[in-house]
């Protein structure tokens, strides 16, 4: 079975919940290893009255120069190990749960839990399932980033694509937390090129659609139309490109030779849509039995609609990185943390079992 880190989240939210309740159905399709020192999960195992029956592996990280990944020791129904790494921060868990409530130091923690999950991820475990974390507590901690993608892109030093959704559904986004203003500028064809060449590389989907940027996807150039001349452009590229990958994308920018290679490749079926998708009826259902993998230029052109179709069976997923890394697509709800609701953990489960997925296409390939 595929080894999977399961970074803990904030420890004040859902996050503990879903995993204690999750573990007994987890390790029948897995082996997690869970981010969180003994201390606290004991803290929130007794507040919750939740008891898995299988035994669990916890990873208690510390700080070292050279990473090292050891059995500790066995206490009560856990398995716990020690992964020490150059942790960025100070590494303290020694404080009380304050459930439902913002805390500096629970920011930390989710911090660094994520933080060795993703290094240890890198180097001995399969993939990585992150639990949500609260930005404001990042923030309040003085953790710079403004989420995982964020900080995926900074330790691996590598672009990495943020897709969200589920098997009837998955998008990917061009751009991700930016202003709207500064999304037209980022539009150009090849750069969104080289990004629909590295989704298509990380995923191997095909039949995808690209959302237009303006409405009706501009009606012929009616309502603005420069973005979609160059999406259309970027399409265009990507298509003859992963046809041919011999050929240079940088010379696919001329008009004239790009014409002529996709009529000289043109027996060969496209991976891409070649017109860019009016964005408010990709959504249909009719236009989904279609489609259902889509880029999107901006945030919540694509991710409104997904979150009203799918919103509970949703994860995020990270593309285009040495590790592959899922999560679930909510928050840390603080209004039912520790209160032993009924919270779905189907988003949780979705996001383990699309992580061992691509751990398994990720070894084909190698």
């Amino acid at each position: 079975m595929k080894k999977i880190a399961i970074s803990i989240g904030d420890v004040n939210g859902i996050g503990m919940q879903i995993l204690l309740a999750c573990h007994d159905e987890l390790v029948k399709i897995c082996k997690p290893y869970y981010f969180v020192h003994y201390d606290l999960i004991k803290k929130a195992s007794k507040l919750l009255n939740l008891k898995p029956k299988a035994k669990m592996n916890l990873v208690e990280i510390s700080y070292a120069n050279e990473p090292k990944f050891i059995f500790k020791e066995e206490k009560d129904n856990f398995l716990i190990y020690n992964f020490s790494y150059q942790a960025s921060k100070a590494i303290d868990f020694d404080f009380e749960l304050n459930p439902a409530n913002l805390d500096a130091k629970s920011g930390m923690y989710s911090f660094l839990s994520f933080q060795g999950a993703s290094y240890c991820t890198h180097l001995f475990l399969d993939a990585l399932v992150t639990l949500p974390i609260n930005k404001k507590t990042w923030q309040m901690a003085g953790i710079e980033y403004k989420g995982h993608t964020e900080a995926l892109r900074d330790f691996f030093k590598q672009d990495a694509i943020m897709m969200l959704g589920c098997e009837k559904l998955f998008v990917a986004l061009y751009t991700e937390h930016i202003a709207l203003r500064e999304v037209y500028k980022r539009i150009k064809a090849l750069k969104l090129a080289q990004f629909l060449i590295n989704f298509y590389k990380c995923t191997l989907f095909e039949n995808i659609g690209v959302l237009s940027f303006n409405p009706h996807a501009s009606d012929d150039g009616v309502i603005g139309g420069e973005e979609e001349i160059e999406i259309k452009k970027a399409i265009k590229m990507t298509n003859v490109f992963l046809k041919d990958e011999n050929l240079s994308l940088l010379n696919l920018e001329n008009e004239d030779f790009l014409n002529q290679k996709e009529k000289e490749l043109s027996y060969k079926e496209n991976i891409f849509l070649s017109d860019p998708l009016v964005a408010d009826s990709a959504f249909t259902p009719f236009s989904l039995s279609k489609c259902r993998y889509l880029v999107s230029m901006y945030h919540d052109l694509a991710l409104a609609p997904l979150k009203a179709l799918y919103f509970d069976e949703s994860i995020n997923v990270s593309l285009n990185l040495p590790i592959i890394r899922t999560s679930v697509d909510h928050g840390t709800a603080y209004d039912k943390a520790y209160k032993n609701e009924n919270i779905n953990l189907q988003s949780y489960m979705q996001a383990a079992n699309v992580a061992i997925n691509f751990a398994k296409i990720k070894e084909k390939n190698k």
